[in-house]
Order: C-alpha cells, then sequence, then structure tokens
C-alpha cells in the first residue's frame, strides 16, 4: 500500500494486495510504538521525579500505575521468629491440597501494615522479601465527556 493513512476496505481488493496492506500497517503501528515509547518514558521520569501520580491535563487522564510489589515467601516465612502465628495467620495462607495443590500465598495488604505495628524487625523482614516489580505503567485516556 503506497497511500498514506488508513487502508481501504479489504472486499474489492485481491490477497496479495490484502497483504501488502496488513504489512503496512503492521509497520506502520510498529513505527508509532517506536515514536510513542521514548515519549512516554520521559514522561513517566519526570512524573517520579516530581512524585506524581496523576497528571492534570483539560482532556486526557493520565496516571502512573506502580505494580504491587511481591515478596519472597521463604524470607517471608522467617516472620515465624518475630510474630505469633496468629499474627501470621492473618496474612499467609499455607500450602494446602484442594482438588489439587494449591501454593502458599501471604496478603500484601495485610503486610503493609505490619512495620508500623511490629516494628523495625519486620520491617526489615519485608524489606528483605520484596521482589522487584515491573516498572511503572503509564496510563493515557481520554476524558469521558460529562453528561
Amino acid at each position: 500500500m503506497t497511500q498514506r493513512g488508513a487502508p481501504r476496505l479489504a472486499l474489492d481488493v485481491d490477497d496479495l494486495t490484502l497483504a501488502s496492506d496488513i504489512a503496512w500497517c503492521l509497520k506502520a503501528e510498529a513505527e508509532i510504538r517506536d515514536s510513542r515509547k521514548p515519549l512516554e518514558a520521559e514522561l513517566v521520569r519526570r512524573m517520579e521525579a516530581n512524585n506524581q501520580r496523576e497528571l492534570e491535563h483539560p482532556d486526557l487522564t493520565v496516571r502512573l500505575e506502580i505494580p504491587s510489589p511481591k515478596y519472597d515467601y521463604g524470607v517471608l516465612n522467617t516472620l515465624g521468629e518475630l510474630l505469633e502465628p496468629a499474627t501470621i495467620a492473618t496474612a499467609r495462607t499455607p500450602a494446602h491440597e484442594v482438588t489439587t495443590i494449591v501454593p502458599e500465598s501471604w496478603d500484601g495488604r495485610v503486610l503493609q501494615r505490619w512495620p508500623k505495628r511490629y516494628g523495625t524487625k519486620v520491617a526489615e523482614v519485608l524489606e528483605r522479601a520484596k521482589l522487584p516489580g515491573g516498572p511503572p505503567r503509564l496510563r493515557v485516556t481520554e476524558k469521558k465527556e460529562k453528561s
């Protein structure tokens, strides 16, 4: 497809032209994606530098979504030396069998409250247990018009 813009409706073209149009679209998508990524990276860098989670924009909703932390369960299990089993039970679901084995899990929402409640030793264990999450995701969407 040599023309610029959206490809024509595929009903009136032969298969080779249709395949060429698809290839053109794939190339255009890649070029747009390659152009967008450095722009997004710069905006994320600026928002993180300003400690922003949202950016005021008249027409767009711009949010920086930070992924929840993941934890190293082996390190979290050392909390058994610092906390009562009943306390740990509020955040931990031990491995158990249903019809298949359900792996052990910990409730991050509960874990987040423990450093203030149980002190620096618990906070240190939680910090050591944190695994790197993914990078922040920038979400840019058009604002919905008010009715």
